[in-house]
């Protein structure tokens, strides 16, 4: 447990919680400093197989910590450059970290709580949950890769309206333009997020590490080039003793017992 985030490792699957509840788990300084040393560490950690990022008390995050802002605004930008970095980071260790990172999003998740969404590989939302980018609403752009992420997920034009309009929409609007993967009722949502995450820490590690990889790299490169990194990854999976149990499996019509190497 840290000041404004909870963490905890279980069976292989590390927990990183938003933990500012009376400030509707908001962004601010110190959360950043904390999540950058958590993220870096779950990142290099080879016994975590699996990774959930969620929101404590009724609601996953609603944004960056406009108070903070308020009380800096003679000041700025002093400062906000050190800040954007902190939280660059984060985002880059999320999507970078060789295993499967889910969020579980609830309540609502508003700001740079949707630019975390995106930075995970899957996420699974309540239906009651409410999302917008929010950021047009103070007069600022969006930050934590927001910008790059949300165009390839949801296409250019669709991100813009977003962007520029700072309207609510629903889970089922956020599945419907692939932002979100499952939704489901509120009561169900942590019996559902175990169930994934447990999927994915018992499933091929280096198998998912490598996917992941590939389909984040494919944005900044040609069909050959991917053609050749997804036959090295064939090759380096092709070694690994979850290959060899995913194989004997299949022939012997046995389901295999990944161990994540």
């Amino acid at each position: 447990m840290t000041g404004t985030l909870l963490f905890s490792v279980s069976n292989g699957i590390a927990t990183i919680s938003f933990n500012r509840p009376a400030a509707m788990n908001s962004y601010n300084k110190e959360m950043g400093e904390e999540l950058e040393e958590i993220t870096e560490q779950v990142k290099t950690d080879a016994s975590i197989r699996a990774v959930l990022l969620n929101g404590a008390g009724p609601l996953f995050m609603a944004g960056g910590d406009i108070q903070f802002f308020h009380d800096g605004l003679d000041k700025m930008p002093s400062g906000v450059m050190k800040i954007v970095r902190t939280l660059n980071a984060s985002i880059l260790n999320l999507m970078h970290m060789p295993k499967p990172v889910l969020a579980s999003v609830h309540g609502s998740c508003a700001g740079v709580g949707m630019s975390f969404i995106m930075a995970c590989d899957l996420v699974i939302a309540a239906e009651n949950t409410k999302f917008t980018m929010a950021y047009s609403g103070i007069g600022i752009v969006p930050d934590g890769g927001a910008g790059f992420n949300l165009p390839r997920i949801v296409g250019p034009k669709k991100a813009l309206e977003w962007i520029f309009f700072p309207d609510l929409f629903d889970a089922r609007t956020a599945e419907l333009h692939g932002l979100v993967n499952w939704v489901v009722p509120q009561d169900k949502l942590a019996a559902e997020t175990q169930i994934i995450l447990n999927r994915l820490a018992h499933g091929p590690t280096q198998s998912y590490a490598h996917a992941k990889r590939l389909v984040n790299e494919s944005w900044q490169c040609g069909i050959e080039t991917h053609l050749e990194r997804e036959g090295r990854a064939f090759e380096a999976c092709s070694v690994t003793a979850d290959f060899r149990a995913g194989v004997t499996g299949f022939l012997n019509k046995k389901k295999p017992e990944f161990i994540g190497k």
